[in-house]
């Protein structure tokens, strides 16, 4: 079905895998636009609309990285991109038992990200995952026996399911550390904390969700 394609559709598809495997996170439509030489992403909203229609790949507007594309559609779209795309740049080893300290994230107010070149060794299945570590700072998560100072594991996962923990990035450029909740017409993330109020995200703005908590590492001095 993916050779039956428009030529248009195709290229869309194949792309679609391609940068997903390049970088392990789904492109946006605005990366899309860019690889395909586009200035504006409106063509390539529209070649992606028409994609899910067809039932070959999985979009949910408004949610920042949730394009996929589906099996078998996902094959024969992997299979066609090995002979359009080439990646260049192999990803660097990393020691097994070692994910990166991606910075801090925010447990309360949104935060800036905050870059790290530590890394924490911790079990090998998260390094293997493509897992990455976070400093948290603040108490919206208490209840999740989340507190300041711990680290959380972060799988990246740009389409989470109802009640994920999350790492989501707002249109601001803060980064914050919530329970994710899709709702009619808008996201929720939703704090630990009885003292705190959710953050709604309008189905109008675009929010980019980083991953999901897989664990949870406390250092005891």
């Amino acid at each position: 079905m993916v050779e039956s394609l428009p030529p248009r559709q195709r290229d869309v598809l194949r792309l679609i895998v391609s940068l997903t495997e390049e970088h392990g996170y789904p492109p946006t439509l605005a990366d899309l636009a860019a690889a395909m030489g586009l200035k504006n992403r409106m063509t390539v909203r529209q070649h992606v609309a028409a994609l899910k229609k067809k039932g070959l790949v999985m979009w949910e507007p408004g949610l920042n990285r949730s394009l996929r594309v589906l099996s078998p559609a996902h094959e024969a779209a992997r299979a066609g991109s090995k002979e359009t795309f080439v990646d260049t740049d192999a990803p660097e080893e990393r020691p097994s038992r070692a994910i990166p300290i991606a910075g801090r994230i925010a447990a309360g107010r949104p935060i800036d990200a905050i870059e790290s070149d530590e890394c924490l060794e911790i079990e090998s299945r998260y390094g293997e995952a493509g897992c990455f570590a976070l400093k948290v700072k603040g108490d919206s998560m208490i209840e999740d026996g989340i507190y300041d100072g711990d680290y959380v594991i972060i799988k990246p996962q740009p389409s989470p399911n109802n009640g994920d923990i999350v790492v989501a990035l707002l249109s601001d450029g803060t980064a914050t550390l919530k329970r994710f909740y899709r709702e009619k017409g808008r996201f929720r993330l939703q704090p630990a904390n009885p003292d705190m109020e959710p953050i709604y995200i309008e189905g109008s703005a675009e929010l980019d969700v980083q991953g999901i908590v897989v664990g949870l590492f406390r250092k005891f001095s």
